[in-house]
């Protein structure tokens, strides 16, 4: 009984190790065979998205988490496109409206006086005021039966005061028209062709 005993006791500690040791080789060898399943798995797929795509599968075998995620296939950059050619420049559009104002000061003056020439909405107009933030008085320079000659293309206008206040006007054609009126604002001449520049 004793000698069963004492064999008994040589076995055991020989068991004991067998059995953690199994467990370890165990544990050891099942993450290998995982991503060695997933590897393929993303083979797989790196192989249909490459049929998919035209493109050839990737060599070597994918990490093995990103293989395990499914299917679908991956974006893949393509090719780069041909610069488009400029096309042909478009006709020229309408002319926009014709706006202009020029100002000039009243020589000599103490209060800031000036005059205006302003070409709006096809007519020109000439203007007084008193001082640099006052109100104007306007008067219409396109009036036929007081300044007749008024061209209907003007598109820029100028001022000059001297002895009288002169306004300018040039056409969209290049002609240049002017008219004069009294320092009060009398206007009272028809507008005259000026030599074109």
């Amino acid at each position: 009984m004793g000698s069963v005993v004492r064999a008994g006791r040589r076995l055991w500690p020989a068991a004991g190790l067998a059995v953690p040791l199994v467990l370890l080789l165990g544990g050891v060898s099942a993450p290998v065979a995982a991503a060695d399943a997933a590897g393929a798995q993303g083979a797989a797929v790196a192989e249909v998205c490459g049929k998919k795509t035209g493109v050839a599968a990737a060599k070597g075998k994918p990490k093995g988490a990103a293989g395990a995620r499914g299917t679908a296939c991956p974006a893949q950059r393509g090719g780069t496109k041909p610069k488009a050619e400029r096309g042909p420049a478009g006709p020229q559009g309408p002319p926009g409206p014709c706006v202009d104002i020029d100002t000039v000061g009243v020589p000599g003056s103490m209060s800031g006086a000036e005059y205006s020439a302003a070409l709006t909405r096809g007519r020109t107009y000439v203007g007084y005021r008193s001082a640099p933030t006052g109100a104007y008085a306007w008067k219409d320079l396109t009036n036929y039966r007081q300044t007749p000659g008024y061209p209907r293309n003007a598109c820029g206008v100028s001022v000059k005061v001297a002895d009288r206040v002169y306004v300018k006007v040039l056409t969209t054609a290049g002609a240049v028209f002017e008219t004069s009126c009294t320092l009060t604002l009398t206007c009272t001449l028809g507008w005259a062709a000026v030599i074109n520049p």
